[in-house]
């Protein structure tokens, strides 16, 4: 009996640490070694992706955040942005929005790499670039984040300012 609960608390141990790693966006090196394979049937066989809570992103902690981003708002915009520009996205992930620092664990926002936004700014963006935005993005994106939409009339939701930075005026 106690050498189950051993083996048991072992393969908990191994399986926590790997959803640790994944959430964490971390890639296992060639000289980690993996665990033995389980037993067929147990719960460390499972290939499910962790539950996330129903609640809105900003309620989540760094880890739900960072495997709401891989489930949910990843696939949804991944197909936005290729449908809008397949060969400019091609190379959708992570850096898309949040830019080079992802790549060093950093996912700043608003994004200083990504153009301006402000009324001069904006000028220089072609008309359906920015119906894209609005029309397709920007909601896609509050509805995900489960915040409301920027408009004039509620300036406290979810807008381009929550990846754009702002222009200087």
């Amino acid at each position: 009996m106690h050498f189950a609960s051993a083996r048991t608390a072992r393969l908990a141990g191994s399986l926590a640490l790997a959803l640790v790693v994944a959430a964490c966006g971390g890639k296992a090196s060639s000289t980690q070694t993996t665990p033995s394979t389980p037993e067929s049937g147990s719960a460390a066989t499972a290939t499910a992706k962790p539950a996330l809570p129903d609640v809105p992103f900003d309620n989540l902690d760094h880890e739900q955040r960072a495997e709401f981003m891989k489930q949910k708002v990843v696939p949804a915009l991944e197909q936005i942005f290729k449908k809008h520009d397949a060969q400019k996205y091609a190379e959708f992930g992570c850096k898309t929005c949040h830019g080079k620092g992802a790549d060093q664990g950093h996912f700043d926002l608003p994004n200083m790499d990504l153009p301006l936004i402000g009324m001069d700014a904006m000028q220089k963006f072609k008309p359906e670039q920015l119906e894209w935005m609005v029309k397709e993005v920007k909601p896609t994106m509050a509805k995900l984040l489960g915040q409301p939409e920027w408009t004039p009339q509620n300036p406290t939701g979810f807008g381009c300012g929550g990846c754009h930075p702002h222009a200087k005026s």
